[in-house]
């Protein structure tokens, strides 16, 4: 997977302006070319408790739905934050990964910064098969 420096970086600061709680939003690709993240779409964590876990704005999904299908990209994956300084996905990040092939950026952050970052695609137990879910992580190219 491509995920250019200069986006990582202001995903990962975003993170970091907003420790304590959990910042998140939606990776969006070229739909010719799904591997290379282009852009990220900021959205409100309107979650109950930002705190502990994140929930993207409705609002902001369909309307980045629409603006992808109209540019030719697709969403290939959502970012967040975990404030606690671990980038493995949590059990609530696997419990809530329902599309197969979606991504999963997770930025950790602790009351000193960045802590480290992690991208993770949800993938089936057995290929081409739905069993129970795991992530893969995926190699980050920069370039």
């Amino acid at each position: 997977m491509t995920l250019p420096e200069s986006l990582r970086d202001e995903v990962s600061a975003l993170a970091v302006n907003a420790w304590p709680e959990e910042c998140c939003g939606l990776l969006v690709a070229n739909a010719d070319d799904p591997t290379t993240i282009t852009r990220f779409v900021v959205s409100s964590n309107i979650a109950a408790d930002p705190l502990k876990t994140f929930e993207i704005d409705p609002q902001i999904l369909i309307a980045t739905h629409r603006s992808a299908r109209n540019r030719g990209e697709v969403i290939a994956g959502c970012y967040h934050s975990h404030p606690n300084g671990d980038w493995q996905p949590s059990k609530t990040d696997l419990s809530r990964a329902e599309e197969t092939g979606f991504l999963w950026l997770i930025i950790a952050t602790d009351k000193t910064g960045l802590a480290g970052y992690g991208l993770y695609r949800r993938m089936p137990e057995h290929s081409g098969d739905a069993g129970p879910r795991h992530f893969m992580r995926c190699e980050i190219s920069e370039t």
